[in-house]
């Protein structure tokens, strides 16, 4: 039976270190192989040790065998601690405290034979071997590793309460590997084979270390640590809140700790247990009793909430989870699109099919309505005298002038190549014409730089007021009736349809 123990151990031990020898190797390619690597020639130590300490022949050779196993365990359990706390996703801490168990385990060994604190005595055998008694330091050491074993076990099956589905798997294997040498150490206690005891811890740590091993290695999702959901709700960029029955702040992820501080300033530290109403701010403190989905504007910036409320299987409610979302970007360049698809690209005026809409609802509003038509004078001559830049720009001016001229109540469109419609809600035709001939006067004094110098421009216009019968479309023919009408009488003039009124042209000149 001995011998058949001695073989389990050396060949436990042989198979031990080529696994430490290749977790090492992969030390650059895994958060996880160092630490293998330690448990693993931690074991391959312990079993070395036992089989020299139950068949040395010599009783001084298997004492040395005997105390050699134990810097082997103290591997074996700051292995198995540093590796937890990186397969759970928990920073290891301090190395430099790992070792404190082993440092101090060595001293104790090694000074045993003057103290016997260890060991109370060790018997030696005729046939080789020896059997160790253990003393209370050795029990406090026992209770230290069950300690640390039981602490691993407690936070990986906390993190895989805590990790996405996918990932639960990995954590099954983990904590297999970690029961099977536990419940071998236990049954090895009352296990003897003979008059010695047989420890099968460092053989079965040698299984443990298979099946993490096989977890680290092969399989997706085993191939990369564990997700658990609070790292993929710390990754998001929106605001995710969770709140209990009585609107108390249970977590937040960072996102959302960012918000509420810009916010609510006032709110400062913790937010965890704390109301909703201290500590949203004025503007979001509401959205709770509003509807599901809301747009809300604090502090400049607009916010996309969404408020679920948890349903429990018995039909009550665990608590509430809030998103919120920055749109303040989106939503600026939603209005710059909006804003695009109504304006002319050249000039900046609204656009031939935004005037039509806004015309067709004008004319159901109460009041009186106008409308003007406006044609740049020669302006072919412009493009072909000056080149299109020029004519560009000329538009450009003209187009910018009117709409400061006609202020905001009016509607300024581009709607043709050197036409422009103006709409003016409340203004009645005479007054209308009025205006106009104030913007002409004012038009005709820009002047646009050119390589053959300043040139000015002025145009004609057509004015037409709603007829109570009439409808948009007739509106705009009437009033480019009255615009064919002053480009005949001579251009750079005003003529009203309604008012049959031309003003007298202007003494600048055309461009020709």
């Amino acid at each position: 039976m001995r011998a058949a123990l001695v073989t389990v151990y050396v060949a436990a031990a042989l198979l031990a270190a080529a696994y430490a020898v290749l977790s090492w190797r992969r030390r650059h390619l895994s958060p996880l192989a160092t630490s293998l690597s330690v448990i693993t020639a931690g074991g391959a130590l312990w079993s070395l040790a036992q089989s020299v300490a139950i068949t040395a022949a010599s009783p001084a050779v298997a004492r040395v065998g005997t105390y050699a196993m134990f810097p082997g365990v103290a591997m074996i359990i700051a292995g198995f601690l540093w590796h937890t706390s990186v397969f759970t996703g928990r920073r290891p801490g301090r190395l430099a405290l790992l070792l404190v168990h082993p440092v101090l385990l060595v001293a104790v060994v090694l000074t045993d034979p003057w103290h016997h604190a260890f060991f109370s005595s060790i018997t030696s055998h005729p046939d080789g071997g020896v059997t160790p008694h253990p003393g209370w330091a050795y029990w406090l050491h026992a209770a230290y590793c069950y300690a640390m074993l039981a602490l691993g076990t407690a936070r990986a099956t906390g993190a895989m309460r805590r990790a996405v589905h996918g990932h639960r798997r990995v954590f099954v294997i983990f904590l297999g590997g970690a029961l099977v040498p536990a419940v071998g150490n236990l049954v090895s206690l009352f296990v003897a084979v003979g008059d010695r005891q047989a420890d099968l811890t460092p053989v079965l740590f040698l299984v443990t270390a298979t099946m993490w091993w096989w977890a680290e290695r092969s399989g997706v999702p085993a191939r990369r640590l564990p997700v658990a959901y609070k790292q993929v709700i710390a990754a998001l960029s929106d605001a995710v809140m969770v709140l209990d029955p009585d609107g108390q702040f249970l977590d937040v992820n960072p996102a959302a700790a960012e918000m509420l501080a810009a916010l609510n300033p006032a709110s400062t530290g913790a937010v965890v247990g704390r109301p909703w109403s201290e500590i949203a701010g004025r503007q979001l403190a509401s959205v709770l009793t509003g509807t599901d989905e809301q747009t809300v504007a604090a502090n400049g910036r607009m916010y996309d909430v969404r408020v679920v409320r948890m349903h429990a299987a018995d039909g009550g409610s665990p608590g509430t989870v809030v998103v919120v979302r920055d749109v303040t970007e989106l939503e600026r360049l939603r209005a710059e699109l909006t804003d695009h698809a109504v304006r002319d690209g050249l000039t900046g005026v609204f656009n031939r099919r935004h005037l039509t809409a806004v015309l067709r609802d004008q004319v159901h509003e109460a009041g009186p309505l106008s409308a003007v038509m406006i044609d740049v004078d020669h302006f072919k001559a412009v493009n072909d005298t000056y080149g299109h830049a020029v004519g560009d720009e000329v538009l450009t001016r003209l187009a910018q002038e009117i709409s400061d001229a006609a202020g905001p109540a009016a509607v300024v469109a581009r709607y043709g190549g050197e036409e422009f419609a103006v709409i003016l809600p409340g203004v009645a035709g005479k007054a209308a014409a009025d205006l106009v001939e104030q913007w002409r006067l004012r038009c005709a004094q820009l002047s646009v730089a050119t390589r053959l110098g300043p040139l000015r421009v002025t145009f004609s216009a057509g004015v037409a007021q709603l007829a109570s019968t009439a409808d948009a479309e007739d509106l705009l023919r009437r009033a480019d009736r009255a615009l064919y009408a002053a480009k005949e009488q001579g251009r750079n003039r005003v003529v009203c349809d309604t008012a049959a009124r031309s003003s007298p042209p202007s003494r600048v000149p055309a461009a020709s």
